[in-house]
């Protein structure tokens, strides 16, 4: 019996971990991932188009933190 318990949970592990790395490497191109946090609106705009004027992502936008003026920009990639 607890040798049929133990190949269950490695089974199920198995296919747990088989399913994040057949997920891995096919990240959606319109996802966005963080991509940095700035002390100004005018910084994190700045940091947003010079990675875009350098083909680094296709598309950002700056999120207000509403954290004493932190703002993050939210990238998205060119993969």
């Amino acid at each position: 019996m607890k040798m049929r318990k133990l190949a269950t949970a490695a089974l199920l592990t198995l296919g747990f971990a088989g399913g994040i790395a057949a997920t891995q490497g096919v990240a959606s191109a319109a996802s966005f991932v963080p991509g940095g946090v700035y002390s100004s609106q005018y910084s994190c705009n700045k940091a947003g188009n010079a990675g875009l004027a350098q083909r680094r992502w296709v598309g950002w936008y700056c999120q207000d933190l509403h954290n004493h003026g932190r703002y993050q920009l939210w990238v998205q990639p060119t993969y």
